[in-house]
């Protein structure tokens, strides 16, 4: 459960791997509004320079999000297409546990605002109904959507 690379192993010209690691090895949480739901991918090209080990590649997992909108669950494949890291290699027979930086990377690719379909309608803000569903009878009106802001110009700084 840990992408662990063995320096001495590489050739002079560089070399790739592929393979995949299970879920968990993303580290979110179990019952969380983020999920992973299926293996981390990885296709790496690796390299060994003057005690510096170099790793470029493609990093992809499948996550399922709530959607920003309306709640519902959002399956959606999360890619880092131009994943890269460096680390100094002191001794050449250590090794080099990468798993950190593959997941930071797939983190850091996670939409701002996941939407189940880009139309999504939401939730109505009085009665909850996802209007994607079904239509709801309320009828907000434009005072009552502002009401919360108008005593904003009676505030001293």
């Amino acid at each position: 459960m840990a992408i662990i690379i063995q320096p001495w192993r590489i050739p002079e010209e560089g070399m790739e791997i592929e393979g995949e690691e299970p879920a968990d090895v993303l580290a979110l949480e179990p019952d969380g509004l983020i999920q992973a739901d299926g293996p981390l991918i990885y296709h790496l090209r690796l390299q060994y320079v003057m005690n510096e080990l170099i790793v470029t590649g493609e990093v992809q997992a499948r996550v399922v999000f709530s959607c920003s909108r309306c709640a519902e669950p959002v399956v959606q494949d999360v890619s880092d297409p131009a994943f890269m890291a460096t680390r100094t290699v002191a001794n050449l027979h250590d090794t080099v546990d990468l798993t950190d930086e593959v997941r930071e990377s797939i983190i850091l690719a996670f939409p701002g605002y996941p939407l189940c379909r880009t139309d999504c309608r939401g939730l109505c803000p009085r009665c909850g109904v996802n209007l994607n569903v079904e239509r709801c009878g309320c009828r907000p009106s434009a005072k009552e959507n502002w009401t919360a802001l108008s005593g904003l110009d009676k505030i001293e700084v």
